[in-house]
């Protein structure tokens, strides 16, 4: 029998119908909104909805209330405890711990990422993976565009990078969301406000997909799901084993979409601030 074992805290109420449909997940629209139906094994996010037994042929139309969500037939109450928070917090988070994990990040990355993935950009041997022609002129292109972000003009490099790569969702749009979400971070562990910075990025990557631009509006706000917020607090408060747990679970999203959302946020949080191409 299926089961409702969470709601994302930024799904609002309203009527839904399919937008896209994928072996594990379900997108619904009312037009303005997306929301995703999806299996246990993808985990929470802020606009997920976590279902035993999908059958994602079988829906059709999500009606989601105060009390309780429909999906199609089934009824499924809302309860406590059920509202996956989907906010980056790192209260008391020592700045110092963050930047020893941050670089034991980076050579998980190095050593764990998928051959295709952004990875390269944090260690270039790994180029040689891909194949000459195509896949070497794109891998220059993103570590242009990726070298323009930090070291001259941000938004410039964020307009080239946005729609560029591999993958249903392009290496280089899960790139700038780890890129908004490391914004984030760096407010709270150097107590600054990028909220104009982060709202500029995301103007800048917009690209008119309802999937992508959800996304990184997601991202813009500090929202994440649940593989990428674990990956946070254990750079925040954990050991290097929870480190490497947390790494390996969201490497796990996507063929490189967690390895390129990872590297986003480990560039930006080396890099910081004072680094990126903003005045």
């Amino acid at each position: 029998m299926a089961e409702l074992l969470s709601i994302g805290d930024r799904v609002e109420g309203g009527t839904y119908q399919v937008h896209s449909r994928f072996r594990r997940v379900v997108n619904l629209t009312d037009g303005d909104s997306l929301v995703s139906v999806v299996e246990p094994g993808v985990g929470a996010g802020p606009l997920n909805l976590v279902v035993t037994d999908l059958d994602p042929e079988g829906i059709a139309r999500l009606d989601v209330g105060r009390s309780a969500v429909q999906l199609d037939t089934k009824r499924f109450e809302l309860g406590a405890g059920q509202t996956f928070d989907s906010g980056v917090s790192l209260s008391g988070a020592d700045a110092e711990t963050i930047a020893a994990n941050t670089a034991a990040l980076r050579e998980l990355l190095v050593a764990l990422a998928p051959e295709k993935s952004l990875a390269f950009l944090l260690d270039e041997s790994r180029v040689e993976r891909f194949r000459a022609g195509f896949e070497r002129t794109l891998a220059e292109h993103l570590t242009h565009c990726v070298r323009d972000m930090f070291t001259s003009d941000l938004l410039r490099g964020v307009s080239r990078l946005k729609g560029a790569g591999f993958g249903l969702t392009p290496s280089g749009d899960d790139f700038i969301c780890g890129l908004l979400v490391g914004m984030h971070v760096l407010e709270q562990i150097q107590t600054i406000d990028l909220m104009s910075l982060r709202s500029a990025v995301y103007e800048a990557a917009k690209s008119g997909s309802i999937l992508t631009d959800t996304a990184l509006a997601l991202a813009r706000d500090g929202l994440v799901f649940e593989q990428f917020k674990d990956l946070i607090t254990a750079l925040g408060y954990g050991s290097h084993t929870d480190l490497r747990r947390a790494t390996v679970r969201l490497l796990a999203v996507g063929h490189t979409s967690g390895a390129d959302i990872a590297t986003g946020l480990c560039l930006t949080l080396e890099h910081g601030v004072r680094r990126m191409g903003h005045s």
